[in-house]
């Protein structure tokens, strides 16, 4: 798969295959096309040559909905509650089952900050809120572009 920007290839003939259970890194410098690549296979961005597969099926869009993904700046209701948040994602994924947010404050550990404003938060909060909203409907794909900017060591 390729991604051409005007004069330049962001992506060039990138080929990569990823079974079931193993955990795949993009190493490289700043602006060598990860963040576009992860882009392109979750359909943020459509690619100017080839094409992705996803689970076995060249029309990616109707995988999709397996995948979770944080990619770059992450896209949340800083007015919202955490829970809130965790809320607004399990209802747009159509997942009915009000635990899972339960489940998620644990595994992210936010629970204690389950009723706090997310505007409020620092880099770290968020990022971890970011990677549970990705973490909803127990994803068979999660792509996580920089996972832990932010993050405490622990």
């Amino acid at each position: 798969v390729s991604k051409k920007y005007t004069n330049y290839y962001a992506v060039d003939k990138v080929s990569i295959s990823i079974q079931k259970g193993e955990i795949y890194g993009l190493i490289g410098e700043n602006g060598a096309g990860k963040s576009t690549l992860m882009k392109m296979i979750a359909g943020l961005v459509e690619p100017s040559e080839g094409s992705i597969e996803l689970f076995g099926n060249f029309v990616p869009q109707t995988e999709r909905y397996r995948m979770g993904c944080v990619i770059e700046s992450p896209a949340l209701y800083t007015e919202l509650t955490t829970k809130q948040n965790l809320e607004v994602f399990r209802k747009a994924y159509g997942l009915s089952s009000k635990e899972s947010v339960q489940q998620i404050l644990k595994q992210v550990g936010l629970s204690q900050y389950e009723n706090k404003i997310v505007k409020k938060f620092s880099l770290g909060m968020k990022q971890r809120l970011a990677i549970g909203v990705a973490l909803l409907g127990n994803p068979d794909f999660l792509i996580l572009d920089e996972p832990i900017n932010g993050l405490d060591p622990t």
